[in-house]
């Protein structure tokens, strides 16, 4: 894994604790899916990557 999608990847995680942390702190339902989707943008601007075969031997 290169550093980029190290990044990518430690953006997402972040997205889904603070949402996780925003459901703890009493933010409405519209706010942390508002949040979520910004997790959501970032995967789509990523380039899909190949899925390793034994992922679909599974």
């Amino acid at each position: 894994m290169n550093l980029t999608d190290k990044v990518v990847w430690a953006e997402i995680k972040l997205k889904i604790l603070q949402s996780a942390m925003m459901i703890n702190d009493g933010y409405s339902d519209e706010e942390v899916i508002a949040h979520l989707l910004e997790a959501v943008e970032i995967l789509e601007n990523t380039q899909p990557r190949e899925v390793p075969n034994w992922i679909l031997k599974s």
